[in-house]
């Protein structure tokens, strides 16, 4: 019964994130942590901590990712235990830095102590590493509450989310190591103590005399999920009713003096495919509701859809795509998804996937992108693009906007329909917000049914939508010009400085301690 308490631990855990419970309790992940480590730095099995890392995810997993149960109810036709039995499976790969840990302390860290600063700083190093390198479905940091306080994280553009991690880790640490000897480390709490007071006063002020402006309008049609699917199977009724509902919501009345510059729709918006000319982008064949959207509006366009190659493997012939059109009606560039979601739009299972595909048929199999599009806009204005979860991906992003220069934002186009009413929508918007921070970038995230919203470089929101609802969010942007961050620049090891620092302070406590 006694480990009945990992269960609780990982629940409280999962609280520091949108839930049921709100937006964010903020401190409880540490509280969770703290509950966890305490069992594992002590002297027990593998078998013994593989049981308690177990049960840990498990709570955090049916507290903060409860949603993958009722979607795999709603639109999988489940019974609700049976979803619930999957839905445990998760938890084996939330939060897989844990299962590091544990094979590292088995064989390397066989006597891990916190005995004293050093010790603390080492471990947690150690873990932030681990956090940060081992892939997770969906990226979730320890340091991820901190998005709460997101005007004042000068330290989000240096060193990125994990150096947030790493200061939660040694404050983890130092309060296990409280509770077990009623000692603490001066030098690792005022290292947390001056990190805090440091990041609003390194702020830096958007270069607000170089502003681009662009009049946006994003599209959320609020198309159901059945409604979707069977649009996208070809029936006539559903492809209309899809098709009417964003192009009266893109012709509506606005109060832009000027003309919309941009109407964007979210992911896979359009059910038809489109056969992209390969020789000639110009020359592709553009669908006749997009042009008279074109013509009444004058306006660019920036579509979620699908783009259908003849050319690829039977099972890979569509890529999940952007389409940017240009007011005289020509395909200008296309964005092609490259980080797909296993077992929703691929298979891991590489060669295999091709056989699989004839017995798995209600998974898409897209085709995977290879191109770092920059796409052009009016007024100068360059942007990326990314796809669903591709926007939690900092190192993803990172490599991106090293390899499309001069970007001065990012559209995000999403689909959380599958989810139904649950924290998901939440969860996806609290976590793509850190690439804004990191990245001193601002994003447009437009999405079928909410949350659409445009996240500013500072990690805030000017304005969001309400959850399916079908609405426009029309914005008058002006987005100032932004050079690269310093962790765009040099990525995870920008945080090495801050590692140096805090074992130098911590080995000078130990030797003064020792003298």
């Amino acid at each position: 019964m006694k480990k009945l308490i990992y269960i609780i631990a990982g629940s409280i855990y999962a609280l520091g994130f949108p839930s049921v419970f709100g937006e964010s309790l903020l401190i409880t992940p540490i509280i969770g942590l703290v509950i966890l480590f305490n069992g594992l730095i002590k002297k027990t099995t593998l078998k013994q901590d593989f049981l308690t890392v177990l049960l840990f995810c498990l709570g955090f997993n049916l507290t903060g990712y409860y949603w993958i149960a009722d979607t795999l109810t709603e639109f999988g036709n489940l019974p609700y235990f049976l979803a619930l039995v999957l839905n445990s499976l998760f938890a084996f790969i939330v939060a897989p830095y844990l299962w590091a840990f544990i094979i590292l302390k088995k064989y390397i860290l066989k006597n891990a102590k916190l005995n004293n600063s050093l010790h603390i700083v080492c471990l947690a190093i150690i873990v932030t590493t681990f956090e940060f390198i081992t892939p997770q479905q969906f990226d979730s940091f320890l340091g991820s509450p901190w998005i709460y306080f997101s005007k004042h994280l000068g330290f989000a553009s240096i060193a990125g989310v994990s150096v947030y991690s790493f200061f939660s880790f040694i404050l983890v640490f130092e309060v296990i190591r409280f509770l077990k000897t009623n000692t603490f480390g001066i030098a690792n709490l005022l290292m947390i103590f001056f990190f805090i007071i440091l990041n609003p006063l390194i702020v830096k002020e958007p270069n607000t005399n170089q502003s681009k402006n662009l009049n946006i309008r994003m599209v959320q049609a609020n198309i159901s999920n059945y409604l979707k699917v069977d649009s996208e199977k070809g029936t006539y009724a559903s492809s209309k009713q899809v098709i009417e509902k964003y192009k009266n919501l893109s012709l509506k009345e606005h109060n832009f003096k000027e003309n919309i510059d941009l109407i964007i729709w979210p992911e896979t918006a359009y059910p038809y495919s489109i056969y992209t000319n390969l020789s000639d982008l110009k020359e592709t064949l553009i669908p006749t509701v997009f042009v008279e959207i074109i013509n009444k509006m004058n306006s660019q366009l920036f579509i979620g859809g699908y783009d259908s190659q003849s050319s690829k493997a039977f099972y890979q012939s569509d890529y999940n795509t952007a389409f940017h059109i240009s007011k005289e009606g020509r395909l200008i560039d296309t964005y092609h998804k490259r980080i797909l979601i296993p077992f929703g739009e691929t298979l891991p299972f590489g060669p295999l996937n091709e056989k699989l595909s004839k017995l798995f048929t209600n998974i898409a199999f897209f085709a995977t992108g290879k191109k770092s599009t920059l796409f052009k806009f009016n007024n100068g204005v360059k942007s990326i693009a990314s796809i669903c979860y591709e926007g939690l991906k900092p190192f993803y992003i990172r490599d991106y906007l090293n390899n499309a220069k001069d970007a001065d934002l990012m559209i995000n186009l999403t689909n959380d329909s599958w989810y139904g009413k649950t924290m998901e929508p939440f969860q996806h918007l609290f976590l793509t917000k850190w690439r804004a921070l990191e990245f001193n970038l601002p994003i447009l995230r437009s999405t079928n049914t909410g949350i659409t919203s445009f996240i500013k470089s500072d990690g805030t929101e000017s304005k969001r939508t309400e959850l399916f609802k079908g609405e426009n969010l029309d914005l008058r942007l002006s987005i100032p010009k932004r050079s690269p961050t310093i962790f765009q620049t040099f990525g995870f090891i920008a945080i090495f400085p801050f590692w140096i620092i805090c074992l130098i302070f911590s080995l000078l406590e130990v030797k003064l301690k020792n003298e």
